[in-house]
């Protein structure tokens, strides 16, 4: 009977413990990050923005708070331009000071620097050189705490292979790291021997025999995909793209790529603007009709380019009808022709794999 007493006694105060915990002031404030996440995702971004500021002002120290700040700064920033990448870097920088060996905001802190080097290089900033060194520098940082963070190599491999030497690139770094990064995965092993495959080099074939050994890899399938939109092929495009959405749905968001290579065409020859816009209007409809359904930034965004598709087509009353949609799920949603990163679209408590090229439209 004192036997049972005592287990019964232990289980109290663990659950009391536990309790304690779970209730603790900084587990308390992670669960409302987590909740402005939800808000922000659901379409309501001035929100989730004023239950972040009240945490920061009741904890300065909170690095979840931080993260999750940068990235709604960032996503305003694609859809109202009026926050500045300093911004962005001020918020993920306080969450790295505060929690220096999280990699999930070591890994946002370096894509957002190097978001601020692409910036640079975009404006022929005399700064580029020391602004990629930086970025590079986050990366490796990365990889210290997280060595098989196989996106982190990717980047510095696209930095170091594709940067000329004047703006930080190293040809031998790159050299050695695609060869480490092909010793741990197969995936971005290919992956990064595609990045620093010659100009010349057919990217498409280079794609086909490795789905030759292996014609499932929904990875090999979306990247054959894609160099068949560099080859001006897209029906092959959509087929491998089909393929790979057969086996992971998710890869609908590939549909979007579709679209964008036939808007793209527009952009640059606005003469074909009557047989290129009416294809990607049917893709933008296929990707909202998708499953899984695209969440609400997404499906603003398609909305929205729904929307400039009629205006260009000169259907302007469906043109506002659709822009007042898309407004309406999401006041914010992005402007860019990019499709806005799913990186800012991960939980907070997540470590995030997706990965997308800073020099390449797909």
């Amino acid at each position: 009977m004192k036997k049972l007493i005592s287990i019964s006694l232990f289980v109290l105060a663990l659950s009391a413990i536990t309790l304690s915990d779970a209730c603790s002031p900084k587990n308390m404030s992670d669960i409302i990050v987590r909740e402005a996440f939800n808000i922000r995702i659901n379409g309501n971004c001035d929100k989730a923005k004023m239950i972040l500021e009240d945490v920061l002002k009741k904890d300065s120290t909170n690095a979840m708070a931080y993260y999750e700040m940068a990235r709604l700064q960032h996503y305003l920033l694609l859809g109202r331009g009026d926050v500045k990448v300093v911004d962005i870097l001020s918020s993920i920088n306080k969450a790295v000071e505060s929690e220096p060996d999280n990699v999930i905001y070591a890994y946002y802190q370096a894509m957002a620097t190097f978001f601020d080097a692409f910036m640079a290089m975009q404006m022929g900033n005399d700064q580029v050189k020391d602004k990629v060194t930086a970025t590079c520098a986050k990366f490796e940082r990365v990889l210290e705490l997280k060595p098989d963070y196989h996106e982190a190599s990717l980047y510095l491999i696209e930095l170091y292979g594709l940067l000329p030497r004047d703006m930080g690139g190293d040809s031998l770094k790159a050299a050695k790291l695609a060869e480490k990064l092909a010793e741990s995965d197969k995936y971005f092993g290919a992956k990064a021997k595609a990045v620093l495959l010659p100009e010349s080099a057919d990217h498409l074939a280079f794609w086909e025999n490795l789905l030759a050994a292996d014609p499932t890899n929904t990875g090999y399938l979306v990247e054959a995909g894609k160099a068949c939109l560099f080859q001006d092929n897209p029906a092959k495009a959509e087929d491998f793209f089909n393929k790979a959405m057969a086996t992971d749905p998710s890869r609908n968001i590939h549909l979007l790529d579709l679209a964008r290579y036939h808007l793209y065409k527009v952009m640059r020859n606005g003469e074909l603007g009557p047989t290129e816009l009416p294809i990607a209007k049917t893709y933008l409809e296929k990707y909202l009709n998708s499953t899984p359904e695209p969440i609400i930034p997404l499906k603003a965004y398609t909305i929205g380019w729904q929307a400039r598709v009629e205006m260009f087509l000169g259907n302007q009353a469906v043109s506002e009808k659709l822009m007042e949609e898309a407004k309406k799920l999401d006041p914010y949603f992005s402007g860019a022709s990019g499709i806005p990163s799913l990186l800012l679209f991960d939980p907070p408590d997540q470590i995030s794999h997706h990965y997308f090229s800073f020099f390449s439209p797909y």
